[in-house]
């Protein structure tokens, strides 16, 4: 009976893993040898700055709960391991993973899952260096910007010929 109440806490912790995972943005293992609680702590404070979570499990239930959302190729989990999961924005977690990482060489950044689709660790890097959804927009509006501010420069010159004259 004690048994079966195990495997049955168990499967709950594996089901309501995979369901954050399958809720978020992007999630990817860490490893995280080495690191002192200190520094841990200053990570998750990190993360939870901008809606981002670190969960430290077990190997099995990370393993179990990927498979259950259909990426068995991040069942190659050795070591002690945790999960940076985003639930915002899908760079914020590699972002702020790799700021701390170039600091602290203990933590190293592994596969995971960015945007439903599965990347390994140099696409994890590649996306940590894009960035955010917010910086983005600036820049397409910027970019929108630009030409009409020319284009009026333009016309208000052709307008006032005797402006331009020096």
């Amino acid at each position: 009976m004690a048994n079966q109440k195990i495997v049955a806490s168990k499967a709950e912790a594996v089901d309501t893993l995979a369901q954050q995972l399958a809720d978020s943005k992007s999630y990817f293992l860490c490893e995280y040898v080495g690191l002192t609680v200190k520094q841990l702590e200053e990570l998750r404070h990190e993360l939870r700055k901008e809606n981002c979570l670190l969960k430290v499990a077990t190997n099995n239930t990370i393993k179990r709960a990927t498979s259950k959302n259909g990426f068995e190729q991040m069942a190659d989990i050795e070591g002690p391991s945790c999960l940076i999961i985003s639930n915002n924005e899908s760079v914020d977690g590699p972002k702020i993973a790799a700021t701390f990482a170039k600091k602290n060489k203990q933590l190293v950044i592994k596969d995971g899952v960015v945007d439903g689709q599965y990347c390994t660790q140099k696409e994890i890097m590649a996306v940590s260096a894009l960035p955010s959804k917010q910086g983005l927009i600036a820049m397409l509006a910027g970019g929108l910007y630009q030409p009409l501010q020319q284009l009026t420069l333009g016309l208000h010159m052709i307008a006032n010929p005797e402006t331009n004259q020096e």
